[in-house]
């Protein structure tokens, strides 16, 4: 897989997180599935606070772990050095099936007078579980990748990076390990990127809860399943069994 079909996959997967982000925080359940960070503020500040809600921060940042935590076994032997291992695009595809399952639950139990009263409490707490630990394969599979600065769920750090690396940038020294100005200019042009795409699917998202939000789980589901589905005819070994990476 060349460079740049890669980018373009961290990309479409940033479309997702974001998406999902917006999805689970005004439609399901006031918690975040990829921005875990701030799921922990809301964990913390709802002990003592003004708000009565743990419950939804920490089952999100439990379900969230879980994932990472499945993504990293099934994936623990990838080979170092290869762009796109089949492994990842295995856990992004079953990371689709749980979106696409979540998506159609959330349309089937949509009513006018809202989702929170159409799917009940106990139901939202699955659905924002599911879509948690959904995504959280998503990081744990993308880590596999080895991209310094880069994690298309993981914002904060992707924008402590940028930053970090444009100061250095201006004050004309490139970070140890750096191959070539160029090559690190690259990151730094990725990294605005998916932090732009992240906050373009947000505001699309928002759109879609507004107008269509039947609909709106289908941006996160349709964006991993076709970087899983490229991935796969494109990455890894062509040579190599589509299974072979449970081994």
């Amino acid at each position: 897989m060349r460079a740049s079909e890669r980018d373009l996959l961290l990309l479409i997967l940033a479309v997702s997180a974001g998406s999902a982000d917006g999805w689970s925080y005004f439609g399901i359940g006031h918690a975040f599935v990829a921005n875990i960070t701030g799921n922990t503020v809301l964990l913390g500040v709802d002990v003592f606070g003004p708000g009565d809600d743990v419950l939804h921060p920490t089952i999100a940042i439990g379900c969230y772990a879980a994932g990472v935590i499945l993504a990293a076994l099934l994936t623990r032997n990838v080979e170092e050095g290869k762009s796109w291992p089949r492994a990842v695009s295995a856990m992004l595809l079953i990371e689709s099936f749980l979106l696409i399952g979540a998506e159609v639950t959330w349309a089937l139990f949509l009513r006018d007078s809202g989702p929170r009263i159409g799917l009940g409490a106990q139901g939202r707490k699955w659905l924002l579980g599911g879509v948690a630990f959904a995504v959280g394969m998503q990081s744990g599979a993308m880590v596999q990748l080895r991209i310094p600065g880069v994690v298309t769920s993981y914002i904060t750090g992707t924008w402590t990076s940028l930053m970090s690396g444009l100061a250095r940038h201006c004050g004309g020294k490139l970070p140890a390990r750096t191959r070539s100005k160029h090559a690190f200019e690259e990151r730094l042009l990725l990294q605005e990127s998916l932090l732009a795409v992240y906050l373009l699917s947000a505001m699309l998202t928002g759109w879609v809860l507004e107008n269509l939000p039947a609909a709106v789980g289908v941006i996160s589901a349709a964006s991993v399943f076709v970087v899983a589905v490229f991935g796969l005819a494109r990455g890894g070994d062509p040579s190599a069994s589509s299974l072979s990476w449970i081994v």
